[in-house]
């Protein structure tokens, strides 16, 4: 399996990817950049690939960032997965656009789009749109979108452990960061990245 783990660190990111028959593939974005980002990448699937995106997003100050994500499949018995996790302070606002394309007398294929967000002030901002362009029968296929504020329960139990509010609300926010440090091996580059992630969550306010 091909497998990338990395800081995005170009506000213009764009690529486009393609798998051939019976390739296996990862792409795990973690965002935190103090900047405007516009990111737009296409997948291209043959027959029995199987690929996995994860993007995980910290906006904060006004910036605005854009996802757009596209997967084609243009083959048989493929998976995608695309899940896109953002946290937004202050008045960041970001907008996921998920987007599959079914060919349509393709068979067997599997879709799946995942959108969570969280916000931290009355101002932040978070858009998702996934969508689905599916023309057959023979796929299967889902979506979800959840976004909202942070789970006070959760927050109110670590603070009862002793933990103070603004480090208890940092603990829960990497868990939108979890999905891809639970997939780095190596636990001294995990502990680095997850230090690196609370760091720049900041103070919160």
């Amino acid at each position: 399996m091909n497998k990338e783990v990395f800081f995005l660190d170009d506000k213009n990111y764009n690529t486009e990817i393609s798998l051939k028959d019976n390739q296996t593939s990862e792409l795990l974005i973690i965002d935190t950049m103090k900047d405007s980002v516009d990111v737009d990448i296409k997948i291209h699937l043959e027959s029995n690939c199987d690929f996995h995106l994860v993007i995980s997003s910290l906006n904060q100050n006004d910036y605005e960032k854009t996802y757009n994500v596209k997967v084609y499949h243009n083959g048989d018995s493929s998976v995608s997965k695309c899940e896109v996790f953002g946290v937004n302070k202050q008045e960041g606002k970001t907008n996921f656009f998920l987007e599959a394309i079914i060919k349509d007398d393709s068979k067997s294929n599997y879709c799946e789009q995942k959108i969570r967000g969280v916000l931290l002030s009355n101002k932040a901002e978070i858009k998702g749109k996934p969508n689905l362009i599916i023309n057959t029968n023979n796929i299967k296929a889902k979506h979800a979108l959840a976004i909202g504020r942070l789970n006070l329960a959760h927050l109110f139990y670590l603070q009862n452990k002793g933990i103070k509010k603004n480090d208890a609300i940092k603990l829960l926010l990497l868990s939108y960061f979890n999905v891809i440090l639970y997939k780095i091996n190596d636990e001294t580059k995990k502990e680095e990245l997850m230090e690196r992630i609370f760091n720049e969550i900041g103070d919160i306010e």
